[in-house]
């Protein structure tokens, strides 16, 4: 088989190192990876642009044909969910392929030391997908971190605030809802698997991260504060998205 990655706008807007990460990962066991910088198309579905939407997503199904690949996988969770609902191309989600081919062995433990308690937010988008919500849980196990259980999780999440483009369409709105989820939460940190939802939670007053920067980053600990998010500054997003493309034509 043929494999190939997406990481999605958001994370691309967001970090391209942790792209660059993933990708360095992946083809550690997958050498012909094959990597595409491109838009599923979601937010025009999201607003009602049916024509647009579709018109987007075909470029993207003729991007995977046109590389050959077998079975895409996807680090942003709306991608994955809308992917598997158009179920054009045979998808997988990155963490999930993460949990099954394990974590590099240095990567082992190594929070097992820290003092942070983390409240895991998972993605709406993906909140029927269980097997995502249990690779998330073992990936935090083995790097060693602890983990508070929380009744709005998995299944039962609530919106970060990000939903439905309200983040664009009603920003006031976006962050009250923020606000309402990072009060959900008990403990000092947070910890996120969409970059969409790592700004919202700091947008909303809380020490969020993205599970990326647990894994390849530095171990966090109770008292580390998290600094404003590139996704709430355009300028910044786009130059990042910019970067990432320029990384992916590189490889």
């Amino acid at each position: 088989m043929k494999y190939g990655f997406m990481a999605g706008c958001s994370l691309s807007s967001t970090s391209p190192q942790r792209v660059a990460d993933i990708i360095e990962y992946l083809k550690s066991f997958y050498p012909d990876l094959a990597t595409i910088q491109g838009c599923c198309g979601k937010p025009t579905k999201m607003i009602g642009q049916q024509e647009l939407f579709e018109k987007r997503f075909h470029s993207l199904a003729e991007m995977v044909a046109e590389a050959e690949i077998d079975e895409l996988i996807v680090a942003c969770q709306g991608c994955i969910r809308v992917m598997t609902d158009e179920n054009q191309f045979k998808t997988s989600s990155f963490w999930v392929k993460l949990a099954e081919l394990g974590l590099p062995a240095e990567l082992k433990g190594k929070a097992k030391d820290s003092d942070a308690i983390l409240s895991i937010h998972d993605s709406c988008p993906t909140k029927e997908m269980s097997e995502i919500h249990q690779a998330i849980r073992f990936i935090l196990e083995e790097l060693g971190y602890q983990v508070k259980k929380h009744r709005l999780s998995g299944k039962n999440t609530m919106c970060c605030g990000m939903g439905g483009m309200c983040g664009v369409s009603n920003p006031p709105m976006a962050k009250e809802i923020a606000n309402k989820r990072v009060t959900d939460f008990k403990t000092d940190q947070i910890v996120t698997y969409c970059a969409s939802c790592t700004s919202a939670m700091i947008l909303g007053g809380g020490n969020a991260w993205h599970l990326l920067d647990l894994i390849f980053g530095p171990v966090i600990q109770k008292q580390d504060e998290t600094v404003d998010h590139p996704l709430q500054h355009s300028l910044k997003a786009w130059g990042n998205r910019y970067k990432s493309k320029r990384m992916i034509m590189k490889n």
